[in-house]
């Protein structure tokens, strides 16, 4: 299972994935004892146990990710979803829950095939690179044991595995976006059932035709499970939303640019996001005296038009632009010294505010 730990809180929230239908999970093996080992035992198989679990939700729903191999120009769409962790893990195998569209009324038919890929991400870990080849190109070569998982939120599901053919290494503190497609002969309608337990979007291509072919963020998580090998004794260890920081959030923090007092009598900083990060990503500002942050975006951010800001341990709001042109204010006067993280709500973009005496 994967645990995330939500930007809000410390609270590890474990979540159990029904992605197999009636049979019981794979258990981690128990530690070995300190003891010998008995001549001619037999040695049990690693252990196989779930890294990163994202459930169905309750209310079901559907992310179509198909396409019509006879027909290049029907429509076409494709999921990516993204994991990371903080430990190096070894994947083995990797579950789905799906289903079709009943609106579509069987247009696509059964799905013959799947495609499995794994995807780097860009620098900033907000979109996979899709200007590049996938890490790992799998076809799976059949339905994936196409099993009846029941309804969900009134939508028939089917469960899905596929073991990797050779195991796929994962680095900690890194980003991948894992893509499954599948492939139909008709009108496509499959998609992945949605989920919880995710950070409540997707990346996505769309090809409608020969007039729309675009790429976007789009709100839902796909259903979608996990699994690694772990070393005989040993339990792998679930990674973390930490995992998402950026790389640049390690690195040292540029000196303060301090904000000066306006003629008002307030401490007004200009704070812009781009695919870089924040503008100024470190500023200071002096306590007691009121402070102005004016919130805006330079282009397309994915994921950065929603902004936490601390002020105090008990003292943070949200600021959110409705588009590429808006603007949010926040106002207020900070008494409590010291640094303060400020970030998108997936640790994606951070910055600090050094509130001085």
């Amino acid at each position: 299972m994967f645990y995330r730990i939500l930007p809000a809180a410390a609270v590890l929230v474990l979540v159990s994935f029904m992605i197999s239908c009636t049979a019981a999970k794979p258990t981690a093996q128990a530690p070995l004892s300190a003891s010998p080992p008995v001549v001619g035992a037999v040695t049990p198989a690693p252990a196989e146990v779930i890294i990163f679990s994202q459930p169905p939700r309750p209310a079901g729903g559907l992310l179509l990710s198909s396409m019509d191999a006879r027909d290049d120009n029907a429509t076409k769409q494709w999921v990516w979803e993204s994991f990371a962790f903080d430990t190096v893990q070894t994947i083995t195998e990797v579950r789905w829950r799906g289903g079709y569209d009943p609106s579509h009324r069987g247009s696509g038919g059964p799905v013959l095939d799947f495609t499995v890929e794994i995807y780097a991400s860009i620098p900033v870990g907000a979109e996979p690179d899709v200007a590049n080849r996938p890490l790992v190109h799998y076809e799976v070569g059949d339905n994936a044991g196409e099993t009846p998982a029941g309804k969900v939120g009134g939508l028939e599901t089917y469960d899905y595995r596929f073991i990797l053919p050779v195991p796929f290494e994962v680095a900690p503190y890194t980003p991948y976006w894992i893509q499954i497609e599948a492939l139909q002969t008709g009108e496509p309608d499959w998609g992945l059932v949605q989920a919880t337990n995710g950070d409540s979007q997707h990346f996505r291509r769309r090809i409608i035709g020969s007039a729309a072919n675009y790429f976007q963020m789009a709100p839902g998580d796909p259903a979608i499970e996990l699994l690694a090998q772990g070393v005989f004794g040993e339990v792998p260890t679930p990674g973390s939303a930490a995992s998402w920081d950026r790389e640049i959030t390690r690195q040292a923090l540029p000196p303060a640019e301090v904000v000066p007092v306006n003629t008002d009598g307030i401490q007004e900083v200009v704070l812009v996001i781009s695919r870089s990060g924040y503008t100024p990503a470190h500023f200071a500002v002096k306590a007691g005296v009121p402070v102005r942050i004016v919130f805006r975006q330079l282009g397309y951010v994915p994921g950065g038009n929603i902004l936490l800001v601390r002020w105090g341990s008990q003292q943070e709001k949200y600021l959110t632009l409705d588009s590429l042109t808006d603007t949010e204010m926040l106002e207020f006067t900070p008494q409590e010294p010291g640094d303060f993280i400020f970030n998108c709500p997936h640790y994606w973009y951070e910055g600090v505010m050094t509130v001085q005496e």
